[in-house]
């Protein structure tokens, strides 16, 4: 079948070499000049699809390891040209390129992947892709951390079992990262020092947050800066590459985008290697958010140098309204005792399995969720538990990707436990209907109505086991 699957591939190659050639854009990446439109469609003049198709082959053999092609032919099965299409131009096209290392074209790859959500063979597929072009498994676990900066917890939940899944199957033994062993007092210091590192201008950053949220502002500087983007896992042009990707996947984060394609270029990144990631995601997140990424890229590599443009402060050390103030952060161990008791009050057993899920890869990434989310953010008293469960329910229900099933599961249950019915959970669900639309909603209803019937049936079983 796969001998058949790959003739019909060839065969539709062949017969698309009469159609007229325009490919010639695709060669133009990270071009300073203006170029005219009949010098970018001569760019690969005289290529033939064949050579494009077996350029992409190796591309994709490099990436894939042993059985690389079988995704290949499972879909040629379907729609031979889509096949064609994905070897031709997103292999033989675009990851062929010579602009950016393989390993960090697969940095890029699986950033976006995370960033939709919902691709997990996909991801699975260039998580292994990462490692086969020679990227290590501790920086593979690294980049589950910077999804929780960028992209939320709900993807390094989804993402962390896949990481496991490959480890297994490649009979990797993998020590995870040692848990933070400071008092976290210091988080906020060490916070402004990341981002006076990473950002040419931090105070428009932070003078951004404060003025509407101080613990925003200092969330960010603290948690952000001072947990995630300051780890050591990933080497700086990589951790660059993979926060732009996620953001320019995401997309609608024109400002944050910005302010980190500027901390790549700080980092060593050539405007080239930013381009090039840019370009692979009109592959992984689609045309139109590789062209607005690439309208704030622009902006960046051709606006004055920013340290002359921004100014390098005032000298006494004060930089801004945030800046200028001597915060010494809450211990950790006083986050961790409110987090728990949050978490045993709410989300109780459901809350705490996804936990212990990061225990043996990435045991942080569980302290930062009790610690954090549930210490920080879901301890405050600003909202009732009852209102804060069905806000949560509501916020994943409109992101609707398959990350956020989990979080949804525990969440509902979390809403039922504070005191909440089931009509007013299916009402917050229902409530989502104008601003996300009826699929994202009718998923959302079935992930709650089976966590209903959980509840009913766990209830009567308890009743009747008391009889």
């Amino acid at each position: 079948m796969e001998t058949r699957n790959q003739r019909d591939i060839l065969q539709s190659t062949a017969a698309a070499e009469k159609m007229p050639d325009a490919e010639g854009i695709s060669q133009m990446g990270g071009s300073e000049t203006e170029v005219d439109m009949p010098t970018l469609l001569s760019a690969c003049a005289g290529e033939t699809r064949a050579e494009r198709y077996s350029r992409g082959t190796e591309v994709l053999k490099r990436i894939g390891g042993a059985g690389f092609d079988i995704p290949i032919h499972r879909l040629a099965r379907v729609a031979p040209d889509l096949a064609r299409f994905t070897v031709e131009f997103a292999y033989g096209d675009v990851l062929s390129r010579p602009g950016l290392d393989l390993s960090l074209r697969q940095v890029a790859t699986v950033a976006a992947l995370m960033a939709n959500g919902s691709v997990q063979p996909q991801l699975k597929y260039h998580m292994t892709g990462y490692l086969n072009v020679g990227g290590e498994p501790a920086e593979l676990v690294e980049m589950l951390f910077l999804a929780i900066a960028i992209l939320g917890f709900p993807v390094a939940i989804n993402a962390v079992g896949i990481v496991r899944e490959i480890f297994r199957e490649r009979g990797l033994v993998f020590d995870p990262p040692e848990p933070a062993s400071d008092d976290g007092t210091a988080r906020f210091q060490r916070g402004l020092e990341v981002l006076d590192e990473l950002m040419v201008n931090p105070e428009a950053y932070m003078e951004t947050l404060h003025g509407t949220s101080p613990e925003l502002a200092r969330w960010s500087v603290e948690f952000a800066f001072g947990e995630i983007f300051g780890r050591q896992g990933l080497n700086a042009k990589a951790r660059q590459i993979a926060i732009i990707s996620m953001l320019g996947a995401a997309g609608n984060r024109n400002d944050l985008l910005r302010l980190h394609i500027e901390a790549g270029v700080k980092a060593g990144l050539s405007p080239t290697e930013i381009t090039e990631a840019l370009m692979q995601l009109a592959i992984y997140a689609g045309f139109p958010s590789a062209l607005n990424a690439f309208g704030i890229a622009n902006a960046v590599f051709t606006k004055p140098d920013q340290q002359e443009r921004d100014g390098e402060g005032d000298g006494d050390g004060a930089r801004g309204g945030v800046r200028g103030n001597a915060i010494v952060s809450e211990t950790r161990a006083a986050r961790r005792e409110r987090g728990l008791a949050t978490l045993a009050k709410t989300s109780a057993q459901a809350g705490a399995t996804v936990v212990d899920s990061f225990n043996d890869l990435a045991p942080d990434i569980g302290r930062a969720i009790i610690e954090h989310s549930y210490g920080d953010i879901f301890s405050r008293a600003g909202l009732d538990a009852i209102t804060r469960e069905l806000a949560a329910c509501s916020a994943l229900a409109a992101v609707g990707s398959k990350a956020t099933e989990t979080p949804l599961r525990v969440h509902v249950n979390a809403a039922l436990t504070a005191g909440a019915t089931p009509a007013e959970i299916v009402e917050t669900l229902l409530n989502v209907l104008p601003y996300r639309g009826y699929p994202a909603v009718e998923e959302s209803m079935r992930v709650a109505g089976e966590e209903f019937r959980k509840r009913g049936d766990n209830g009567q079983k308890a009743a009747a086991e008391r009889q």
